[in-house]
């Protein structure tokens, strides 16, 4: 028994001194109007274990009793460290980190202290990215970045996106900046083959993703060297954070439906089809009164029908989206998991997405020198995208063409499907279910890195990183209507897969040189390479029989196309950067790149890619410190040289290709001129700017002036047919791209229960073709200039100078004095008219928040540019394509002598050429749209805990809700891509949506 109660002695005195040796800290954490901040993590200095604070702000830890300093850290805000000395009770106050020097930001192959850059590096964080109702995180963008111009083509759900940064730099290479996400250079844009758009980004989760940085000048980008003249976007994917594990999911319900509809192009019914028809039968002449009768009978005049297709056509589609993560770990081991199913209709028939992604990041820290991760995000798809511009097979055309006395159904509700239809139109109501386009899409990146801490200042790090792009395409067209009835049905399958892979390796030195001055040195050296490999199958066959279930190619009787290709690209580059910094005041850096392109001639595979910048950090300076409504003051200045490989990857080669077969035998014939000097468009960015924060950063302005010269352009050049080729790629030819862009924030009103904060952004880019080989214009695309002193894509077109109120005609300029006019087309002079891409665009937000209330207003603005009507001539055209329907704009056209109109007078199959391209179908684009609004609700701390969650958010969201457009005759959206030529795409969708959030 002695024993027994001796031991029972020990445990007890043990156990008391284990007590002894750690404590309970609580508190809680705000912001600086005394509002709780949730999810803010608290952990022990020098490691990660830690836990993260509550809904209302507070938190409760147990830490060792020797332990010395807290560290509070949340995303957008500045980290602080507290000592905990003896206190059991420690409250953090955190400043946001808008325009904060203290701020970590993504940047080249690493991350720097906002104090330290020199170049221009804007950065999005998470919450202005999760749950948008947006297919790819590349629709996110738009009006979020100054200069960062993001448009879209098609409302088609995982539509292709363009981005320029600051402007276009090259005439005929890519203009698309380079995407890295986790450090894996990615493969980006649509290489689908049967689809008419699709986006390899559609397979990314917004919702997985941490951080944006946008690196927009030669001292932030020319890191990576021969690809970085378009800008870099750098994504940053979720990470783990230790503490206990962490729950949170997302969901989101709603609906689309058209954004921009101009009633002047609603088409017309039977009853004004036919009198306008009519009309146009006697102004032509020469018909009796029963020819006309029996014309019209024959396009269906009185067989009782008046179908609108239009509405038939478009619909409400849904939208909805449900996002599940966990994370969470300890000291050695963080991780983070997350599953996403998104599924978005879009605004017309046949025209869906959905996408099914998941997402893992394991990161270990083997010892205080050695840490380990892993990390892959995958996402699959599955979108239907319906035809587009001019095929007789494409809903929007034809619910503008068709002429309502057409139905798409027979008296018993079956399908109407004759074998052949007015004017060679499809009945497409009943080919969205019968005929099949799909296209199916895998998308897989991942990465696996080791870093290991060689000396305190010395770190090295290695990773391989692979970008995985699987799609397999099938499309179907029936054999008793459509686009398969000439050849008995037919049906294709593509695959393709680009598989691109990435080594890089990099050394890491931090030195200070001079205690006295407080000078230090960061230094990075590295080495990457890279190649991605395209493979492509195609296999078409035709006749097929009658049972529409049988689709695949393997059923039809005559094979038609079976054929493989193969196409590779690499790179190999050496790399270093170094950074000097002389007390936080004055910041020198500067880059190198080598990289060597198996896309580059056999004289020029090499190029060399540099950049210098500089900082002043003015308010570190004694005569600036005891200002004190300062709170930053900087000034910013770069120069570099950097690159465009963003051709054909065998460009420079000269090729025989086969297929040229004759007699049945194999034949081979050349098919591209190639040339071995061919090297890198070379792109010679400049930038100065300056950044202001007053009032404690309750003001922030961030103002730039650059210039971007780019030379040795990659042209197309135009070649004599008599040389069997129509255009060979030279390095000929220079552009130049300035512009201003501006970036301003404040808080006009902050208190304890509410706060106002104003976001606007601005940027205005003039573009001007320098030189053109030999001086000579150059016309793309039958509408655009090429002409030294104009800009890229300027519109080149004969200028309509409306109708003659004397009898009708169409009248245009003769030349650019607008002094005569002519009715002859062939006389009038073409001439530059306007531009595609706006003089100045941007944004202006309103954030709100009162109590657990927010009302978050953005409205995007763009000026400018014209947009270009394709197919207006059908639709409208005076006359012209009579068999089609036309729209109500017609009805105000000229009809008797005296009328002021715009419309000339209606003659069946067209007046004059009145049809043919010019100004008449050049509208101006600028338009500012309601982009998002969102008012949401969070739950009070109270609640929420007796619910045992962590957080909940309920919100209602709309998107591109109003749309104002300056052109009362916008036919269509204003959005029409980088081309700005509106082409009967899907219409732009209109979303709102309900959504709620739970931490727990």
């Amino acid at each position: 028994m002695r024993k027994i109660l001796m031991l029972l002695c020990g445990m007890l005195l043990l156990y008391g001194q284990l007590l002894a040796q750690t404590k309970t800290i609580s508190g809680k954490v705000t912001d600086e109007s005394g509002n709780p901040l949730p999810n803010v993590s608290i952990t022990l200095k020098g490691s990660s274990q830690g836990t993260t604070s509550k809904q209302d702000g507070t938190y409760s830890l147990n830490v060792p009793a020797d332990v010395k300093v807290l560290v509070f850290s949340s995303v957008g805000m500045i980290s602080q460290e507290i000592a905990v000395g003896s206190s059991s009770t420690i409250s953090a106050v955190l400043k946001a980190t808008t325009g904060s020097m203290s701020e970590v930001v993504i940047v080249a192959y690493g991350t720097q202290k906002k104090k330290e850059l020199t170049g221009v590096v804007a950065t999005i964080k998470a919450p202005d990215i999760e749950s948008k109702p947006f297919s790819s995180v590349d629709k996110i963008l738009q009006g979020q970045i100054p200069g960062l111009q993001s448009v879209a083509s098609s409302g088609t759900p995982g539509a292709a996106q363009t981005i320029l940064i600051r402007g276009m730099s090259s005439i005929t290479a890519s203009n698309a900046p380079l995407w890295v996400i986790d450090g894996i250079i990615i493969n980006t844009g649509d290489v689908s083959r049967l689809t008419t758009t699709a986006n390899l980004l559609s397979t990314l989760n917004p919702n997985d993703i941490e951080s944006i940085s946008v690196l927009k000048d030669a001292a932030a980008g020319s890191l990576y060297g021969s690809r970085a003249a378009n800008g870099v976007i750098i994504v940053t994917t979720k990470k783990g954070r230790a503490g206990k594990t962490r729950y949170r999911l997302d969901t989101e319900i709603g609906s689309n439906k058209i954004a921009y509809e101009n009633d002047k192009y609603k088409p017309l019914n039977a009853q004004q089809y036919f009198d306008i028809t009519r009309e146009g039968l006697v102004n032509l002449g020469g018909r009796t009164d029963s020819v006309i009768n029996a014309m019209l009978k024959g396009l269906g005049e009185g067989n009782g029908n008046d179908f609108n297709w239009y509405e038939a056509v478009k619909r409400t589609g849904k939208q909805q989206q449900y996002n599940l993560s966990a994370e969470g770990g300890n000291e050695k081991t963080t991780f983070y998991l997350s599953g996403g199913y998104f599924l978005q209709e879009g605004s017309t028939i046949n025209s869906k997405l959905d996408r099914t992604t998941g997402s893992v990041r394991i990161t270990h820290k083997g010892s205080d020198r050695f840490t380990l991760g892993f990390n892959m995000t995958g996402g699959y798809t599955n979108q239907r995208a319906p035809l587009n511009g001019g095929a007789f097979g494409n809903p929007v055309l034809t619910s503008m063409f068709m002429v309502p006395s057409y139905s798409p159904y027979n008296s018993d509700g079956t399908y109407n499907l004759p074998n052949g239809t007015l004017g060679g139109l499809h009945n497409v109501i009943a080919l969205s279910e019968i005929d099949k386009r799909l296209l199916r899409e895998i998308g897989l990146r991942s990465n696996l890195f080791a870093e290991y801490k060689i000396l305190e200042n010395l770190k090295f790090r290695t990773s391989l990183s692979g970008d995985l792009n699987l799609l397999e395409e099938d499309q179907y067209n029936n054999p008793l209507h459509g686009d398969g009835l000439g050849v008995g049905g037919r049906a294709y399958s593509y695959y393709t897969r680009y598989f691109n892979r990435l080594w890089t390796n990099t050394i890491d030195y931090q030195q200070l040189l001079s205690k006295a001055y407080n000078v230090s040195m960061n230094l990075q050296v590295g080495y990457e390479s890279q190649k991605s490999s395209g493979y492509q199958n195609s296999v078409q066959t035709q006749i097929f029989p009658t049972n529409l279930s049988m689709t695949m190619p393997s059923v039809g009787a005559s094979p038609v196309t079976a054929a493989a290709t193969l196409s590779d690209y690499s790179f190999v580059s050496q790399f270093s950067s170094v950074n000097f910094n002389m007390d936080d005041k004055y910041i020198l850096s500067g880059s190198f790149r080598r990289d060597g392109s198996s896309k580059f001639g056999a004289n020029n595979k090499y190029g060399n890619f540099w950049s210098i910048g500089a900082s002043w950090n003015l308010d570190k300076e004694k005569f600036i410190e005891h200002i004190d409504f300062i709170s930053q003051l900087k000034l910013r200045a770069s120069y570099g040289v950097n690159g465009n490989a963003g051709i054909g990857n065998y460009d420079w080669f000269k090729l025989y290709g086969y297929g040229y077969n004759y007699n049945q035998g194999p034949g081979s014939a050349p098919s591209n001129v190639g040339d071995s000097n061919l090297t890198w468009e070379l792109n010679k960015p400049f930038n100065v700017g300056i950044d202001v924060g007053v009032l404690q950063n309750r003001i922030s302005l961030s103002v730039d002036y650059y210039t971007r010269k780019s030379e040795d352009l990659l042209l197309d050049m135009p070649l004599s047919l008599t040389t069997g080729f129509n255009k060979v790629t030279r390095n000929v030819g220079s552009m130049e791209n300035k512009g201003i862009e501006i970036a301003l924030h404040g808080i006009p009103v902050r208190t304890k229960d509410f706060q106002w904060d104003v976001d606007f952004n601005y940027a205005r880019n003039k573009n001007k073709i320098l030189s053109l080989p030999d001086g000579q214009d150059i016309i793309t695309a039958s509408v655009y200039m090429l002409r030294q002193g104009s800009s890229i894509q300027s519109f080149y077109m004969r200028e309509y100078a409306g109708v003659d109120p004397a009898n009708g005609d169409p009248l245009w300029y003769t030349d650019g004095t607008h002094q005569t006019t002519t009715n002859n087309y062939a006389a009038a002079t073409r001439s530059i008219v306007g531009n595609s891409l706006p003089k100045y665009f941007g944004s202006f937000t309103n954030t709100f928040r009162y109590k657990q209330f927010t009302l978050d207003a953005q409205l995007y603005y763009s000026m400018g540019n014209y947009v270009q009507d394709l197919w207006g001539s059908y639709y409208v055209g005076a006359g012209n394509a009579p068999s089609f329907n036309k729209v109500n704009r017609v009805l105000n056209r000229w009809t008797k002598p005296g009328d002021a109109t715009d419309i000339p007078k209606y003659i069946y199959n067209g007046n004059k050429q009145f049809q043919s391209v010019s100004t008449f179908y050049l509208n101006k684009a600028d338009f500012i749209r309601l982009r998002n609004i969102q008012l949401g609700y969070s739950l009070p701390a109270s609640l929420a805990s007796k619910a045992k969650l962590g957080s909940a958010l309920l919100y209602v969201r709309g998107t591109n809700l109003f749309t104002w457009v300056k052109d009362d005759n916008l036919p269509f959206d204003p959005e029409q891509g980088s081309s700005s030529q509106a082409n009967l795409n899907v219409f732009i969708p209109k979303t709102i949506t309900v959504g709620l959030s739970l931490g727990f």
